[in-house]
C-alpha cells in the first residue's frame, strides 16, 4: 500500500486496497482489486476500520430517486446505498470519504458487522461486469469540515471528468424570481382554467409569481398495465384544449408570468413511452429491476409506477428530446423540470454500457436539447443517484429531497435536514432545489425560512385563496425578485454530525449574504414528536457557526422574529429557544468603525439585498448599494448619531435610538424605478 501523508494513514485500509495520490496533494484515491469472476455486482472490503471515530454524518439512498441523512457513531451503522461520508475523529480531525464512478461501475459504501466499510461496485446489466481494477472511493482529512469538502470536490471533479462543480456552471436565471409550481396545488387535476385560477389567486393578492412550472397532470398518456402510464404524443391533453400555446399566452399576457416550465419525466412518463404511438424512437420494453442495496429498503420499488418501462434506447435520446423540446419550444414553454430520471439503472439492462453509460448519454441529450431549446432552464428532479451528479457537465439546478409533504408533520424538520446535509457534498457540483412549500401551510414560516437560509428557488404550490403573503413578503420583493443567500446552505458545525430530528439538537444552517460579507444563520427546531409535544430546545448561535464569515472585529447581530439587533464578536454567543417545528434567521453585519449595514428587517435575509457596503474615501460616509426594489425599513447598527441619510441623492426619513445604537432609515417604494434593470441599485448614504 502506497501511504498518502495525512489522509491513508488514518485509515486501516484492506488488504487489497491501495491508495493513488490526489494530484492536488487534498486526499488520495484508493484502487481495488476485483478478484472474483466477472460480476455486475461485487461487494469489496473497503477499511477494516476507522480508529478514533467520534460520529459520521452520511447520505444514503433510501429509493433510487433520492437521499437521506443519517448520523452515526460506529463504521457499522453506515447503511447500504451510501454515497457521501463524512467522519469526524477524536481531537477533531474530519475524514472525508466519496464513492466514485469508474469505467462501467457505479459505487457506494455500506457498513460492515466488524466495524468496517465496504465498497460495492455494480453496473445493474448482467452482461456488462464491473471491471477487474477500479478506482471507487476517494478520501481525504483536515480540521476544517467545509475546506474539506471544496477542496474534495475540486479532485472529484478533476479525476472524474464527466462533470463541472456548480461554480463553474450557470446557474437559470428565473432561480433569482418568485415562482408557482401547481403539483400541491391540482396534482393531476390541473387544467387549463385552474392554471387561470391560480394566477388569479395570486394577482389579487399583489404578488405576481415571475415563472411557473405546470406539473405532472398536463400530457397524453395511456395506461398500459397495471399502474403503467405512457406517453402517446408531445401535445398536451383534452384539459388544455389547442395545446399549450394557449395556457402560455394567458399566462404571460394576463398575470406577467416570464418563464414557462412544464413537468415531464425522462423516460417521457412514469412508465416511459408507448411505442404504438411514438413509434420514430425504437421504444424498447424493458422489466425493471431493482439493485440489491435499495431493496434492503423497501423490495417492491419496481413496481411503484408499474412492472415495465417502453424505454427510448439511449442512441435515440437525443432525437427525442430534441423533438420533444422543439414542439415544447413552439408552444412558447420557456423550460423543463424533469422527473423520476434515476429510474435509468432499473431499465438500462441490454444497451450495453450500464446504468453509468445509459444515464451520461440519456444527460448528455438532455442537457444538449435544454441548451438549443430553453437556453439552460432545466430542473432535474428524482435524480440523486451519483451517476447523475457526477455527470451533469451542465445542468446546474437538482432537487435534493423529497417532496414537501403537506399532510405529513413528521416530514418537516427532516426536509431541512435532509437538504442541508445533501447540499454540503452533492451542492459542491449542483445548485440545490430544496422543492416547493405552501406559504397557507401551518409549516409554512417554517420551511420559508429553511428556503431563505438555503440559497435555493423560492417558489411554492399555493392552492387559490390559500395564501400568506405577509409571510412571502419575507421572502419576495415588490417585483418579484428574490434576494438569494450566496451558495448552498449547510449545517453549522455543532450539529453537522448529530440527526436534529432524533436528538436534542437546534437544527443550525449557515450562509452567507451581501457577497460572503454578512452571516445568515437559521435555527429550526426539527424534531417532531406528535401532537401535543410542545417540548422546547435552547441552544446557541454565533457569527463563527458561518463558514468562511471574516472572524475579526464585532457583528451586529438581528434576530429576524424576536426584533433583538445587538452586538457581538465573532465568537461570541447567543441563546436561542425555539418550540417544535419553529425558526429563527439570525443576520450578522460585520462592524465597521460604529456602524453596519444590517438590511431590511422584514426579510428572513435581512442582508440579502446589500450588494455593497463600506466607506467612500475620507470615511464621512457610509454607503450601500442594494437591490433596485428595495423599499421599507433600512436597519443599520450604528454608535454615532448620523447627520443625514440620502437616498440616491435625496434626503430621506430616519429614527435614531442611541442607546440602542439602531439607525433606521426609510425608503420609498420603488414604484418609480420599476423599470429600472436590476443590474442596478439604489444607493444609501448615511452621512456622519
Amino acid at each position: 500500500m502506497t501511504a498518502v501523508p495525512d489522509t491513508a494513514a488514518l485509515l486501516r485500509l484492506a488488504a487489497s486496497v491501495t491508495a493513488e495520490p490526489d494530484p492536488s496533494g487534498a486526499g488520495a484515491f484508493l484502487r481495488f482489486a476485483v478478484a472474483s469472476e466477472p460480476s455486475a455486482r461485487v461487494v469489496l472490503p473497503a477499511l477494516d476500520g476507522l480508529p478514533g471515530l467520534r460520529r459520521f454524518t452520511a447520505c444514503p439512498r433510501y429509493e433510487p430517486f433520492w437521499m437521506i441523512a443519517h448520523a452515526g457513531t460506529a463504521l457499522s451503522e453506515v447503511r447500504p446505498e451510501t454515497q457521501y461520508l463524512l467522519a469526524e475523529l477524536d481531537g477533531g480531525t474530519c475524514v472525508l470519504l466519496v464513492p466514485l464512478l469508474d469505467g462501467t461501475a457505479r459505487c457506494c459504501l455500506q457498513g460492515t458487522e466488524g466495524g468496517g466499510l465496504s465498497l460495492v461496485a455494480e453496473t445493474d446489466d448482467p452482461d456488462v461486469p464491473v471491471p477487474a481494477s477500479i478506482v471507487g472511493l476517494y478520501v481525504a482529512a483536515g480540521d476544517d469540515p467545509y475546506g474539506l469538502l471544496e477542496e474534495g470536490a475540486r479532485s472529484v471533479a478533476a479525476r472524474l471528468g464527466t462533470t463541472r462543480l456548480r461554480t463553474e456552471k450557470t446557474t437559470p436565471a428565473f432561480v433569482g424570481t418568485f415562482g408557482w409550481c401547481t403539483w400541491d396545488a391540482f396534482y393531476h387535476e390541473v387544467s387549463h382554467d385552474k392554471v387561470r385560477e391560480g394566477l388569479a389567486s395570486f394577482a389579487a393578492g399583489g404578488l405576481r409569481p415571475r415563472y411557473l412550472i405546470l406539473d405532472d397532470g398536463w400530457q397524453s398518456v395511456r395506461e398500459t398495465g397495471p399502474k403503467e402510464k405512457r406517453l402517446t404524443a408531445f401535445a398536451a391533453n383534452e384539459k388544455f384544449p389547442g395545446d399549450l400555446a394557449p395556457t402560455v399566452r394567458m399566462a404571460k399576457g394576463e398575470f406577467g408570468v416570464e418563464e414557462f416550465l412544464v413537468w415531464h419525466a425522462f423516460h417521457g412518463y412514469w412508465s416511459g413511452v408507448d411505442a404504438e404511438a411514438l413509434p420514430g424512437y425504437g421504444v424498447e420494453e424493458r422489466e425493471k429491476a431493482g439493485s440489491p442495496g435499495l431493496g434492503e429498503y423497501n423490495k417492491n420499488i419496481p413496481e411503484w409506477f408499474g412492472a415495465n418501462a417502453g424505454v427510448v434506447p439511449p442512441r435515440e435520446a437525443y432525437r427525442f428530446f430534441q423533438d420533444y423540446h422543439r414542439h415544447l419550444r413552439a408552444q412558447g414553454v420557456d423550460g423543463v423540470k424533469v422527473d423520476d430520471q434515476a429510474l435509468m439503472e432499473m431499465v438500462c439492462r441490454g444497451f450495453g454500457g450500464g446504468r453509468v453509460a445509459a444515464m451520461r448519454a440519456y444527460h448528455e441529450a438532455l442537457e444538449g436539447s435544454v441548451a438549443v431549446h430553453f437556453g439552460g432552464n432545466l430542473i432535474n428532479c428524482m435524480s440523486c443517484a451519483n451517476e447523475m451528479l457526477y455527470q451533469a457537465p451542465a445542468s446546474n439546478l437538482t432537487r435534493t429531497s423529497t417532496d414537501f409533504w403537506p399532510k405529513k408533520p413528521e416530514t418537516h424538520g427532516l426536509h431541512l435536514y435532509v437538504n442541508a446535509q445533501v447540499s454540503a457534498w452533492f451542492g459542491q457540483f449542483v445548485a440545490p432545489d430544496w422543492d416547493m412549500f405552501q406559504s397557507g401551510h401551518p409549516a409554512g414560516p417554517f420551511h420559508a425560512a429553511g428556503r431563505a437560509v438555503g440559497g435555493c428557488p423560492v417558489y411554492v404550490s399555493d392552492k387559490p385563496g390559500v395564501h400568506d403573503f405577509d409571510l412571502l413578503r419575507k421572502l419576495v420583493l415588490s417585483d418579484g425578485s428574490v434576494p438569494l443567500a450566496d451558495r448552498p446552505g449547510v449545517p453549522t458545525r455543532d450539529c453537522l454530525f448529530h440527526d436534529p430530528t432524533q436528538e436534542d439538537v437546534l437544527l443550525k444552517i449557515a450562509n452567507t449574504a451581501a457577497g460572503g460579507t454578512a452571516g445568515l444563520v437559521g435555527v429550526f427546531h426539527a424534531r417532531y414528536r406528535g401532537e401535543g409535544d410542545n417540548t422546547a430546545l435552547t441552544g446557541p448561535v454565533s457569527p463563527s457557526d458561518v463558514p468562511g464569515l471574516p472572524a475579526a472585529g464585532r457583528y451586529a447581530a438581528f434576530a429576524h422574529h424576536g426584533g433583538e439587533l445587538r452586538a457581538v464578536e465573532h465568537t461570541g454567543r447567543l441563546a436561542v429557544t425555539l418550540p417544535p417545528l419553529s425558526a429563527e434567521v439570525f443576520t450578522f453585519a460585520p462592524i465597521d468603525d460604529g456602524i453596519a449595514a444590517v438590511g431590511l428587517p422584514a426579510l428572513f435575509n435581512a442582508a440579502g439585498v446589500i450588494r455593497s457596503a463600506g466607506w467612500e474615501p475620507g470615511r464621512g460616509v457610509f454607503a450601500v448599494d442594494l437591490h433596485p426594489a428595495s423599499s421599507g425599513e433600512l436597519l443599520f447598527w450604528c454608535e454615532w448619531a448620523p447627520a443625514s441619510v440620502e437616498l440616491d441623492g435625496a434626503h430621506v426619513a430616519f429614527s435614531y435610538d442611541g442607546s440602542a445604537s439602531r439607525l433606521v432609515a426609510t425608503l420609498p417604494g420603488t414604484e418609480s424605478v420599476a423599470a429600472v434593470p436590476a443590474s442596478r441599485s439604489r444607493r444609501i448614504r448615511v452621512l456622519r
